[in-house]
């Protein structure tokens, strides 16, 4: 009997939230979640909600209100279309990354929110905006 031994490809990308709920886009603390072929950023921040990290429970929305999904994968590849509902920009870039980096800042600092958002989000603000 032969078995296959084939491995599920996934990426490694960051997630983050608050270290103080009262500043929740001041100091972060991270950890890497593996992303599944076909998963949405919901889905993924759905599976974080899901963990009991270390006696953190993210299931939690008093102590964890927000949680925010970076924009490139371990491997430094760029995530297509983030979900502006759980980006932290502008007060996090990419700096490693053509998109969402120091660019992209200057850009949205020249153009201002809502013209920077209707051509990079469709017309979203990212959590981090709605958070300044």
């Amino acid at each position: 009997m032969m078995m296959s031994c084939e491995k599920e490809e996934f990426k490694v990308r960051n997630y983050s939230y608050s270290r103080d709920i009262s500043d929740p886009i001041g100091t972060q603390i991270g950890a890497g979640i593996h992303v599944y072929e076909g998963e949405t950023d919901g889905d993924l921040i759905r599976r974080i909600r899901e963990f009991d990290y270390y006696g953190k429970d993210f299931s939690d929305t008093i102590r964890f209100p927000h949680i925010f999904l970076s924009t490139i994968y371990y491997d430094d590849t760029e995530v297509i279309n983030p979900n502006p509902k759980y980006m932290m920009f502008p007060h996090s870039i990419s700096s490693m990354s053509d998109k969402w980096g120091w660019e992209y800042y200057e850009e949205y600092k020249e153009i201002g929110e809502e013209e920077f958002c209707n051509k990079y989000l469709n017309g979203e603000r990212t959590l981090g905006m709605k958070l300044q």
